[in-house]
């Protein structure tokens, strides 16, 4: 019976990223989380890949100070830090917070959720208001919704929109994010945290004096995941495979002491000061 219905599930599945690719990789169309995105993470599509998946066997651990030669290695599990920011997985940490409910209620449901409440009640106009950047900082009147790093781009381009974690956003977004978190701790408990070379936790590091952090390109759930059961079962994922980022961007190391050549110093976008006081919002709240 078991069988049959994993059978069915898989053909939907197949059928429905069948339907993306058509949508999106053909016709280039712009990616929405509809009723069939829904669905899908409903289905749990990465479960059928991952029932066949070997653990990667990687020995290789970053440490602070020194470059890797490895594109694959581990890193401390609380050095990581958000796309948007530290406060994905700390302060108000909204991915991490609403992981730990779902490992003790995995039935969650979304408008119980403080991932449904953070959206509700953040709602940031501008990096001031996301980053609590001090007001004379010239980054500060940026509006949220646009994806600006200075050690990454030379201005800001209002073209490069982001669909972030924090509000307004509807309910389906909101959804959309619980269901994946809820997926992925299912996974990790029946298969333990296994990533392929392709799929794995992606991004670069950045580099402070005396400190450092993995900021995640992709993979943003499932580090939420790894931290709550980490947190409630100590020692569980102290340390995470992870993977230098080649796709979205040839990024390996961002160091604090490099902020003059950064993009947006070098070309006077901003000063040094605006720059590394967001680059510090990647390293605290």
């Amino acid at each position: 019976m078991k069988k049959g219905f994993d059978f069915f599930n898989l053909c939907l599945v197949k059928t429905i990223l069948f339907i993306q690719f058509i949508k999106y990789r053909i016709l280039k169309k712009n990616f929405t989380k509809d009723n069939l995105e829904i669905l899908k993470h409903k289905l749990n599509f990465y479960y059928y890949t991952l029932k066949k998946r070997k653990i990667l066997k990687i020995t290789s651990e970053y440490n602070h100070g020194k470059d890797i030669n490895e594109n694959i290695f581990k890193v401390d599990i609380n050095k990581f830090t958000g796309f948007d920011g530290y406060y994905t997985f700390n302060g108000p940490a909204p991915l991490f917070n609403s992981a730990i409910q779902i490992c003790k209620k995995p039935n969650l449901n979304v408008n119980e959720s403080f991932l449904y409440e953070f959206y509700r009640d953040f709602q940031p106009k501008n990096y001031g208001e996301l980053y609590n950047l001090n007001i004379k900082n010239s980054l500060y009147s940026i509006p949220s919704e646009l994806q600006f790093k200075p050690w990454v781009n030379t201005f800001v381009d209002t073209k490069k929109i982001r669909k972030a974690i924090f509000g307004p956003s509807g309910f389906k977004e909101v959804e959309h994010r619980l269901i994946r978190l809820k997926n992925i701790f299912k996974n990790v408990i029946e298969f333990g945290y296994a990533p392929s070379e392709k799929d794995i936790i992606k991004g670069y590091i950045l580099r402070s004096k005396d400190d450092y952090r993995f900021l995640i390109t992709s993979g943003h759930h499932r580090v939420a995941v790894l931290k709550a059961i980490n947190y409630l079962y100590p020692k569980k994922f102290n340390k995470v495979t992870v993977a230098f980022e080649e796709t979205r961007s040839n990024l390996k190391y961002i160091d604090q002491e490099n902020v003059d050549y950064w993009p947006a110093v070098s070309h006077k976008y901003c000063s040094r000061q605006d720059a590394l006081e967001l680059f510090s919002k990647f390293f605290n709240v």
